[in-house]
């Protein structure tokens, strides 16, 4: 089927093709009449309109893209490849519906291949779990004035927005369900090991008491060992392992992946007040509106319910 271009609706709509360029490109400065705009967007609708993308940034300035860059390890557990698989989808999601195109792309932990962004105007960059040696080589290639939220990454430099739970918040309402038993903590090690280490300090514990998940031999042999202990579970998916070998119904997972509905009826569990990509998106169009982001908080802290 051959694709309605601006001139087929520019026909039906008995319009210039200019003015169905000003009206699917929302231009601003041009005086359209609302009667003639709603014509030309049914007429669009009806025709299966899709936009070119190398027109439309030529219009706009504006390519349309948006990268979410996540880092990857080539051994990653099925917790682990599973944890941001609800946030990347929601976030897919919300992009889609404002009218962008999506470029998702892994990077290696070791060896970062950053063509997917040199090679690519993007109107706006999400970064996940970022390793802090290779940021500022990954930052770098991102060209000035376009937006980057990073997201379940501290990284100590005030000229980026961050998004990530309030962990601090998520222990003390995960303590409580527990009813002050003894706990110990089960949790991801992160790529960003700045995340990594304030998770950890968040939960209040000690060392001996934080397990960072590895293999499920060595989660076996730490469960083993503390089977007198309630936990406190990172994550629906690591809860999920954990509950190979052992009932998890004495213990408390925080939800950091959306997908609390993987748990087992009666489980307790920590959710959070909004999800990680609402907020995410937010951060990043405030961005893209005003590129200072004066308004901004530099970190956004979700809190828990």
């Amino acid at each position: 089927m051959k694709k309605a271009t601006m001139k087929d609706i520019a026909s039906q709509a008995n319009v210039s093709v200019a003015t169905v360029s000003y009206v699917l490109n929302n231009a601003e400065n041009q005086s359209i009449p609302a009667e003639t705009k709603e014509r030309v967007l049914q007429i669009a609708k009806k025709l299966n309109y899709v936009p070119n993308l190398a027109a439309r940034s030529l219009v706009k300035q504006k390519t349309g893209l948006i990268g979410i860059l996540i880092n990857r390890s080539a051994h990653e557990g099925v917790w682990r490849r599973a944890h941001h698989a609800e946030f990347i989808f929601e976030l897919e999601q919300l992009l889609t519906k404002q009218g962008y195109h999506v470029v998702l792309s892994s990077i290696d932990v070791e060896k970062p291949n950053l063509e997917i962004i040199a090679e690519r105007k993007l109107d706006g960059v999400f970064l996940i779990d970022v390793r802090e040696d290779f940021f500022y080589s990954i930052s770098n290639t991102v060209p000035a004035g376009v937006p980057l939220v990073l997201v379940d990454s501290v990284i100590d430099d005030e000229l980026f927005y961050k998004v990530m739970f309030d962990y601090k918040r998520a222990f003390s309402a995960a303590k409580k369900q527990l009813k002050g038993k003894s706990a110990v903590l089960i949790m991801e090690k992160f790529h960003n090991a700045g995340l990594t280490e304030h998770i950890k300090m968040a939960s209040g514990l000690s060392e001996g008491d934080i397990h960072l998940m590895e293999d499920e031999k060595v989660l076996a042999e730490f469960l083993a060992r503390n089977t007198d202990q309630s936990a406190i579970i990172l994550n629906e998916f690591l809860a999920s392992t954990v509950s190979k070998f052992r009932n998890i119904e004495d213990d408390a997972v925080i939800c950091t992946s959306n997908c609390p509905e993987i748990l087992p009826v009666g489980a307790k569990m920590v959710l959070f007040r909004d999800s990680k990509a609402n907020i995410a998106f937010k951060v990043l169009s405030d961005l893209i509106k005003d590129n200072r982001g004066l308004h901004l908080e530099k970190y956004t802290n979700i809190p828990a319910e």
